[in-house]
C-alpha cells in the first residue's frame, strides 16, 4: 500500500494552503486507500475522520507535536494513534500542547503506549551523523519510527544515512513526504500565507499532494517505507464515538430524583406566578405545565432544564439582569414557572411543541441573554460548579474574504502600499472578482496578488471563540475533545461549534447583550426618581406609543434603522401586540406583507379564506405572520397533534416537491376527514405553502419586542437618563457620541462639558442636563479617572494649583487635556492662563512662573480653543464651528451634502480639512483635501482656474459659504465635492 505520514491542511493556520475537502477528495481521486493528517492542532481532524469514512478512505488521526531534542532544539515530531485508547492520549498531548504551550521531552512522551511517535525531518534525525547515540535515548518510546522524506535534494545524503542505519538496526521507517498544498501551481498561496504569518517559506521544498506513481517514484530506492506504511495503516484502528450522555446529573441536595425536583420547582414557580394575578382559568395552566413536564422526562431533559434554572436563579440572585427569554424558549411554561424566560406562553398563544416536539427528538435549546458587561460573570459560576475540564468555550474560525485578504497579501508580496490602497478600493467595488481578475491579466505583479486572494479564500486566518456558546459536560472533555486556552479563564474546545453537536456535546448559549446592560442600568437608576421596575413596567403606556409612532427610535434594540422607523410611523403601533408583529415581519420575505399588514389595521376590508381561519389569524388581520398560526391551522382542520403541525411547517418551508405532495395529502385527507371540502383543504394548504418560508417565531418576536418595548418605555419617560446609559455603552465611539449629543439637544437636553468637580467616569444626568465624562477625554483613561474622583472625596478642587498639589503622579499631557476641554473652566481662569501652569512640577507660588504670569493676559483665539477642545473631545461642545447649522443654512440659502443634486452647482456651508497643493501635468496649481459639512466629509477637488481665484482665502478650521458640484470620480468610483468658488467666510 503507498500512502504517507505528514499530511497538514487549512488547520494547521498559515502554514498550509491544503482545503480539507480538496485533500481528501483528490487523494479518492488518486486512489488513496489510507490518508494522514498531522497539523499542530487538532482544529480539523474530526472533519477529516468523517470525510475519510465518507469516500471509503481509512483515515490515519495524528498530530505534531514539539519535544526538546538532546541538542537543546525545539523539534518537531509526529505523533499516530495506533487504536482508540490512543486517540485519546493523542486528544490529552494536543490538550497539554495548547493548554500548556508544552515543549515535550522524550520522558514525558514515553508515557503515551497507545500512539507511534515518527521523526521529522524537522528534527535532530535530520542534524547529526551519530545515530547510534540517539537512537539509544529513543529506545524509551514503546513504538518508534524514523520519518524518511525527499522532499527536496538537501535531505537526500541524511535520508539516505538514515535508511542504512534503520535497516542495518531493524527500525521501522515510514514515509512522511509532506503535503501542505494541492499542485506545483499552489506554491504561491502556501507561500503568502508563511509569509502573512511573518514566517519563512521553505521554498527549496516540494510539499504538493503526489499521485501515488510520483509517491512510489519518490522513493523508489526505499520501497520498504510503504511495506511498513501498510502495518501501520493495517495495525491502526481508530474509532471516534459519539458522546452518549453528556450533560451532568444536576445534584438536587436532596433525596429527590431530578423528575420531582423539577416538578416541585414549577410548582412553586406556577404559585408565584399567579398568586397575585388574576388568571381566569388557572387549571389550564396546570394542565399545561404538567404536559410539558411529562414531554420533559420522557426525552430525558430534567437535568438540562435545573442546569438551567441554577445558573438563570445565582444571576438573579447576584443582582444580573436575565434577558426575558430568547428563541422559542419563550414557548414553555416550565421556563417560565422556572424563572429562566419572562414570557407568559399561554397570554400570548405560544406553542411548547415549537421549543420541543416529542415527535422530533432533538436537543433542547434555550439560550440566555445577560448584560454584555456581566455575562461573564454567570460562566464563571458553572465554571466554579461544574469544574474546569467539564465547562469550555467554542473554537471559531476567522476566514479569508477575497477582497479583504488583498491588502494582506499586498503587504507580504511587498507590493507598494498606494498600489495596495487603489486595488482593494476597486476590489470592494467589483461586482464580479473573475471579471475583474482578468482585467489585470497583462499586469504580472498585480495579477498574481489577485490570484493568490482567491486561491486563500476561505481558509482559516485565525482561531477566535464562539460568541455566546458554553458546553457543559459529564465527563472530563479531554476524553472527547482536544481542549486549547481560550480568550477568557475558561479552556477552550479546538472543535468548532458543528463537530461538537456531531460528537453529541451539548452546546449552552450565554449571549451578552449591551441593551440588557443598559436596562440595568436606567433600572438601577429608576428607584431614586419613582418605584418603576423592570417587573410593573406597564405595556400601554401612551408616551412610549407616542415615541414609536414617531419612529423616534435611535438606541433602541431592533428598531433603530431607517427601514424599521419608516413602518412604525406608516403603522402608528397601539398595542404591544404591533411591536411584536414589526419585528416578525420585518426581514427579508416577510417585508412583502409590511404594506398590508399596515392597510388593514388602519381600516381595508379583508376576508379570510374560510371562518375557521379567524381565530387564529385575526390578531394579523388576515396574515400569515408567525410560525405558530401554520401549526394552529394544522390542528384546527387537519386535527395534528401540535407535535404533527411542527413537523409539517419544518418540511413545507423547506419547498421539496416530495415532501409538498407527502404533506399536502396529509393535510388535505385530514381536512377531509374532518369535515371540510378538499378544495377548501387544497386552497388552505397552498396558503400555508406560500406563508411557510416567511412566517417567523412567535416566541422568540414576544420576548425580543418586550427588550425594545422597555427601551423605548425608558427613552419616552427618562429622556435624558436613558440618553446617559445609552452613551455609556458606547464610550470610545466618537463619532456616535457626537452625534447622539446634537441628537440629545434638539430633544432639549443641555449637554456639559467636563466639569472636573462633577465629572465621574461615565455620562451622569442632572435634572435636564447630561454631563460629560472624564474617560470620553482623550489621555484619560478609568485609571487616571478613578484617581481624580477618589481624591475629589476629599473636596472639591479649589483651582488648578490644589489640583496640581493633591494629584502631583498626573502629568503635564493630562493637564492641558482637562483644561481644553473645559474640565476646568469652573476655575475660572482663562485656559491661556492655566496653559502656563500646566507642568506639575512647576508650583504657582514659584517666583519664575510668577513672573511669567505676570505678561499673560486674554484668552486664547477663538480658533484655538475649538481645536484645543475637538482634538481631546473628537468634537466641539461649547466651540463648535457648526453650532445653528440649520439656521445657517437658511439664512445662506444653502444646503448639506445629502440634499444636493448631483453635477448641479450648489450652495454649501462647509470646512476644509487636510488640504494639500499639488501640481497638474501641465505644470499648473491645484489641491487636493477634505470639505466637511458638519455630518458628512467629502473629498475636496479644487481645479487649477479655480483654485488661483482662492488660494489666499483658504484656510482649514474656519466656515465657508461655497458654491461646488458634487461628482462620482471615474477613478474611485467615489463622490467628490468639487469647488467653483468661496462666497464668504462665515466663521
Amino acid at each position: 500500500m503507498i500512502g504517507f505520514l505528514y499530511g497538514q491542511t487549512e488547520y494547521n493556520i498559515l502554514k498550509s494552503a491544503m482545503r480539507l475537502e480538496d485533500y481528501v477528495n483528490k487523494a479518492k481521486l488518486y486512489g488513496y486507500k489510507s490518508l494522514s493528517i498531522t497539523d499542530h492542532n487538532m482544529y480539523g481532524h474530526y472533519k477529516f475522520y468523517n470525510l475519510c469514512l465518507k469516500n471509503g478512505i481509512k483515515p490515519l488521526i495524528g498530530v505534531e507535536l514539539y519535544y526538546k531534542s538532546f541538542d537543546d532544539k525545539k523539534d518537531k515530531i509526529i505523533v499516530y494513534a495506533l487504536n482508540d485508547t490512543g486517540y485519546m492520549e493523542i486528544l490529552k498531548l494536543s490538550s497539554i500542547d495548547k493548554l500548556e504551550g508544552k515543549i515535550f521531552s522524550l520522558e514525558e512522551l514515553s508515557k503515551f503506549e497507545n500512539v507511534i511517535f515518527i521523526s521529522t525531518f524537522e528534527s535532530e534525525w535530520y542534524r547529526t551523523n551519530d545515530l547510534n547515540v540517539l537512537y539509544d535515548k529513543y529506545k524509551m518510546l514503546k513504538h518508534f519510527g524514523i520519518g524518511l522524506s525527499f522532499a527536496g535534494q538537501s535531505l537526500l545524503s541524511q535520508s539516505n544515512l538514515l535508511y542504512e542505519f534503520a535497516t542495518k538496526n531493524n527500525i521501522k521507517i515510514y514515509p512522511i513526504s509532506p503535503t501542505l498544498y494541492d499542485t506545483l501551481e499552489d506554491f504561491d498561496a502556501y507561500e503568502a500565507l508563511c509569509l502573512i504569518a511573518s514566517e519563512k517559506p521553505m521554498s527549496y521544498f516540494d510539499f504538493h499532494l503526489k499521485n501515488l506513481r510520483d509517491l512510489e517514484d519518490e522513493y523508489f530506492m526505499h520501497e520498504e517505507v510503504f511495506k511498513n506504511y501498510e502495518e501501520l495503516v493495517t495495525e491502526s484502528s481508530v474509532t471516534i464515538f459519539k458522546v452518549k450522555k453528556s450533560l451532568p446529573k444536576f445534584n438536587t441536595g436532596l433525596n429527590t430524583s431530578s423528575a420531582e425536583y423539577l416538578q416541585s420547582l414549577c410548582q412553586k414557580g406556577l404559585e408565584r406566578r399567579y398568586s397575585y394575578s388574576h388568571v381566569a382559568d388557572l387549571k389550564k395552566y396546570k394542565e399545561r405545565m404538567n404536559y410539558e413536564l411529562s414531554v420533559i422526562h420522557s426525552m430525558g431533559y430534567d437535568d438540562y432544564f435545573l442546569i438551567v434554572w441554577d445558573y438563570v436563579r445565582y444571576a438573579k440572585k447576584a443582582g444580573i439582569m436575565v434577558g426575558p427569554g430568547r428563541g422559542s424558549a419563550a414557548g414553555s411554561l416550565v421556563a417560565y414557572c422556572l424563572g429562566i424566560t419572562n414570557v407568559d406562553p399561554l397570554r400570548y398563544n405560544l406553542l411548547f411543541e415549537r421549543f420541543l416536539n416529542p415527535e422530533r427528538v432533538t436537543m433542547p435549546d434555550i439560550d440566555m441573554d445577560f448584560p454584555d458587561n456581566k455575562r461573564e460573570d454567570v460562566i464563571n459560576y458553572v465554571k466554579s460548579k461544574y469544574g474546569d475540564y467539564r465547562v469550555c468555550t467554542i473554537s471559531a474560525f476567522g476566514t479569508f474574504q477575497v477582497k479583504s485578504s488583498i491588502r494582506d497579501i499586498g503587504r507580504a508580496l511587498k507590493i507598494k502600499s498606494q498600489d495596495i490602497d487603489i486595488i482593494t478600493k476597486l476590489a470592494a467595488k467589483a461586482s464580479d472578482f473573475d471579471t475583474f481578475l482578468s482585467d489585470y491579466r497583462e499586469n504580472k505583479e498585480i495579477y498574481k496578488l489577485l490570484t493568490v486572494a482567491k486561491k486563500i479564500e476561505n481558509l482559516p486566518r485565525t482561531i477566535t471563540t464562539h460568541a455566546a456558546g458554553i458546553i457543559i459536560s459529564d465527563d472530563d472533555l479531554t476524553n472527547n475533545v482536544p481542549l486549547q486556552k481560550g480568550s477568557t479563564d475558561l479552556y477552550q474546545s479546538q472543535l468548532d461549534s458543528h463537530d461538537l453537536a456531531d460528537l453529541g456535546l451539548l452546546k449552552m448559549d450565554f449571549l451578552g447583550i449591551t441593551n440588557l446592560a443598559i436596562i440595568d442600568s436606567i433600572c438601577s437608576s429608576i428607584p431614586n426618581l419613582n418605584n418603576i421596575t423592570i417587573q410593573n413596567i406597564p405595556l400601554d403606556n401612551e408616551h412610549t406609543y407616542e415615541l414609536l409612532r414617531k419612529g423616534d427610535t435611535d438606541g433602541i434594540f431592533q428598531l433603530e434603522s431607517e427601514g424599521i422607523k419608516k413602518v412604525l410611523v406608516k403603522l402608528k403601533p397601539t398595542s404591544f401586540n404591533d411591536l411584536v408583529a414589526v419585528l416578525a415581519l420585518y426581514r427579508p420575505g416577510p417585508m412583502d406583507n409590511i404594506d398590508e399588514f399596515i392597510l388593514r389595521k388602519h381600516g381595508k376590508s379583508f376576508s379570510y379564506l374560510h371562518p375557521d381561519l379567524e381565530p387564529i389569524l385575526k390578531e394579523t388581520y388576515g396574515i400569515i405572520v408567525y410560525q405558530e398560526q401554520i401549526m394552529q391551522i394544522c390542528v384546527r382542520f387537519a386535527k395534528m397533534s401540535l407535535a404533527e403541525a411542527d413537523i409539517l411547517r419544518r418540511a413545507v418551508s423547506k419547498k421539496d416537491k416530495q415532501l409538498l405532495t407527502k404533506n399536502r395529502e396529509k393535510f388535505v385527507g385530514g381536512a377531509v376527514k374532518n369535515g371540510y371540502e378538499k378544495k377548501v383543504a387544497d386552497d388552505i394548504y397552498d396558503y400555508i405553502v406560500k406563508f411557510a418560508n416567511y412566517g417567523f417565531n412567535k416566541s422568540h418576536s414576544v420576548a425580543y419586542s418586550i427588550i425594545s418595548y422597555h427601551m423605548a418605555y425608558f427613552k419616552a419617560n427618562y429622556f435624558a437618563l436613558f440618553m446617559a446609559k445609552y452613551l455609556n455603552s458606547v464610550l470610545g465611539n466618537v463619532s456616535v457620541i457626537e452625534n447622539k449629543l446634537m441628537y440629545s439637544r434638539r430633544r432639549g437636553i443641555n449637554v456639559l462639558p467636563p466639569n472636573i468637580n462633577v465629572s465621574c467616569e461615565y455620562f451622569v444626568t442632572k435634572g435636564n442636563d447630561l454631563i460629560y465624562p472624564l474617560t470620553g477625554i482623550q489621555q484619560i483613561g478609568f485609571q487616571i479617572a478613578k484617581q481624580i474622583i477618589a481624591e475629589r472625596e476629599n473636596g472639591s478642587f479649589k483651582s488648578l494649583n490644589d489640583f496640581k498639589e493633591r494629584l502631583p503622579q498626573i502629568n503635564k499631557n493630562v493637564i492641558e487635556a482637562l483644561i481644553y476641554s473645559g474640565a476646568f473652566d469652573s476655575f475660572n481662569v482663562t485656559k491661556k492662563m492655566m496653559l502656563s501652569q500646566s507642568d506639575p512640577l512647576e508650583s504657582i507660588f514659584s517666583n519664575e512662573l510668577k513672573s511669567e504670569l505676570k505678561n499673560i493676559s486674554g484668552e486664547l483665539s477663538a480658533d484655538e480653543l475649538r481645536l484645543g477642545e475637538r482634538k481631546y473631545l473628537g468634537f466641539n461642545i461649547q466651540y463648535d464651528l457648526f453650532k445653528n447649522m440649520e439656521y445657517l443654512q437658511k439664512q445662506y440659502n444653502a444646503i448639506p451634502f445629502s440634499k444636493r443634486a448631483i453635477n448641479y452647482n450648489s450652495r454649501i456651508i462647509v470646512e476644509f480639512l487636510n488640504i494639500k497643493e499639488i501640481k497638474t501635468k501641465k505644470g499648473d496649481y491645484m489641491a487636493l483635501g477634505i470639505a466637511f459639512d458638519g455630518k458628512t466629509s467629502l473629498k475636496l477637488v479644487i481645479f487649477p482656474n479655480a483654485y488661483m481665484k482662492i488660494k489666499k482665502m483658504l484656510k482649514t478650521d474656519e466656515l465657508y459659504l461655497t458654491t461646488g458640484r458634487l461628482v462620482k470620480s471615474s477613478v474611485t468610483n467615489e463622490y467628490e465635492y468639487q469647488l467653483d468658488d468661496i462666497l464668504e467666510k462665515i466663521r
